[in-house]
């Protein structure tokens, strides 16, 4: 009896936790970015809207190049072709998995990122070998 109230207990204390709003799976994405760019980390999966293409692309961090001031850091991103018409719908397509690249490496100074793009760091994981060492699939064969 006494483990089935601790198990009730973790249910409803965790309940509130858990996403109920129908706008995919995971948690919820961030309602804004750091203005100075400082979730923009090492291993950071981000999604950026692209104004001129009107669709929000999928990246990751795979290294920061750091400089001293005025430069400032540098970041090289991986760019995947997959794209979402807006951040959740970008997120849900990372969450599905099987992405691929479209370029890489992207090296952009962390200020022009920030300064040219409305971003939203969905999550973090750790670069991987493959991270660093990605490129560009190959495009499909033209049908004659």
């Amino acid at each position: 009896m006494r483990g089935l109230l601790i198990c009730l207990l973790i249910v409803l204390l965790g309940a509130p936790a858990c996403r109920t709003d129908g706008k995919g799976q995971g948690p919820p994405i961030p309602a804004s970015s750091d203005p100075k760019g400082k979730d923009l980390i090492l291993g950071a999966i981000v999604a950026a809207w692209e104004t001129k293409a009107n669709h929000v692309r999928l990246y990751k961090i795979v290294k920061i190049k750091y400089f001293p001031p005025p430069m400032g850091d540098e970041l090289e991103f991986v760019a995947y072709n997959e794209t979402g018409k807006d951040f959740q719908h970008a997120a849900d397509l990372y969450r599905k998995g099987g992405l691929t690249v479209a370029l890489a490496p992207v090296r952009v100074p962390r200020t022009e990122f920030v300064r040219n793009r409305k971003y939203r760091v969905l999550t973090t994981e750790p670069v991987t070998a493959a991270d660093l060492s990605a490129k560009r699939a190959a495009p499909p064969a033209r049908q004659r």
